[in-house]
């Protein structure tokens, strides 16, 4: 499917249903009772409207009432599709062909979606990644590596794009070249809004490649009630959720319960049992909520799927810095722990640490257990 702008094409039904949605405002709830009162037509609600007919429910005050009675018209309805137009945003309704299959199945799905980039109403393998909005250096690690390597092997990452982590994911995914549909972003916001601005060269990458994804109206802000809304899409979209890195009490569980509630897996990547930002994934892993995971190959393995070979090119000592160029020479006799790249370089910890990962970024050197490093 191509990336060109597309006009927008709904049918009569879809088009009641983008009225109600917008009508009765964000969220699921009460648009499910007026299609329960309608038998499950927005098309018979919109006549109901047109007519002043809508019933009087408890849901339902008389100024919202009368908003609809005074918008139920087809030329509203064109007004709206042609600033979704302009905006160059799509719709998907909850009857659309590409409208996401696995998020069609939970609860409370969203009857209407708004979107930048490309839907697939399927995908081999969508896979949420989630965690702190100040990660670690080592949560940053993982969570770039496992979005990189997984999204280099098929499959689809799934972000909220927002502070920390979120980021992290989105760009790991991105670095996977061979990968034509890396990643999608959920946001707490309409689809033209980016929140934090400083995501905003992401927030293009994605949109050229993968999905800006949306329940909200575009121009809508962000606001705190709207994130655990858009958390339940985050896990809905997605056949495995993983936790990088979470406090004891973290926000990052809103999205696990979605998780569980919706039947999906759960994924825990360890840390030191000393670490805050490791204690809400340790004690996932402890409890039996979520699965062990050290690498893509795990969460590769539960869906039988064979992780693909990486291919890198060869580093030349022309595109290193002598630091780099320093360590890369000391491995090519083989693997050598942390303290004996620090005693034989000389480097103080922070020049070492720094120098090993982005070296560890670049795919020039590796790391393994026990802090031993190989090329």
């Amino acid at each position: 499917m191509g990336r060109n702008k597309m006009k927008i094409r709904l049918s009569d039904e879809d088009r009641a249903l983008l009225w109600l949605n917008i009508t009765l405002g964000s969220g699921t709830a009460r648009v499910r009772k007026m299609l329960d009162a309608f038998d499950g037509s927005a098309a018979e609600a919109f006549r109901a409207a047109a007519k002043n007919e809508i019933p009087q429910f408890k849901f339902l005050n008389d100024e919202r009432r009368e908003d609809m009675h005074n918008h139920a018209t087809q030329r509203y309805i064109d007004r709206i599709e042609k600033r979704l137009e302009e905006l160059d945003i799509n719709v998907a309704t909850i009857n659309s062909d590409c409208y996401p299959v696995l998020l069609k199945n939970i609860y409370d799905p969203p009857y209407v979606l708004f979107y930048k980039g490309t839907l697939y109403a399927e995908h081999r393998l969508p896979i949420a990644i989630i965690g702190a909005r100040e990660p670690s250096d080592y949560g940053r690690r993982m969570a770039r590596q496992l979005a990189e390597d997984l999204a280099r092997s098929g499959a689809c990452i799934v972000s909220g794009l927002a502070y920390g982590l979120d980021r992290v994911a989105a760009e790991g995914a991105l670095d996977a070249e061979g990968n034509d549909y890396p990643t999608i972003a959920v946001l707490g916001n309409g689809p033209n809004v980016v929140y934090p601005s400083v995501n905003r060269d992401v927030y293009d990458l994605i949109a050229k490649r993968g999905a800006i994804v949306s329940e909200f109206m575009p121009g809508i802000a962000p606001t705190p009630s709207h994130f655990p809304m858009r958390n339940r899409i985050i896990s809905g979209l997605s056949r495995g959720v993983i936790v990088v890195e979470a406090r004891e009490k973290s926000g990052t569980f809103i999205t696990v319960d979605c998780a569980l509630e919706q039947g999906r897996d759960v994924f825990a990547i360890p840390g030191r049992v000393s670490d805050e930002l490791s204690m809400g994934t340790n004690n996932l892993i402890r409890e039996g909520l979520a699965k062990i995971t050290l690498g893509a190959e795990d969460v590769l393995e539960e869906y039988g799927i064979k992780p693909m070979a990486e291919e890198r090119k060869a580093v030349t000592p022309a595109e290193l810095s002598f630091e780099q160029e320093l360590i890369h020479r000391l491995l090519m006799a083989g693997e050598r722990t942390y303290d004996e790249l620090a005693e034989l370089t000389g480097f103080d910890a922070g020049m070492l640490n720094s120098t090993l990962t982005a070296m560890e970024f670049s795919g020039i050197i590796k790391q393994s257990v026990g802090r031993l490093f190989s090329l």
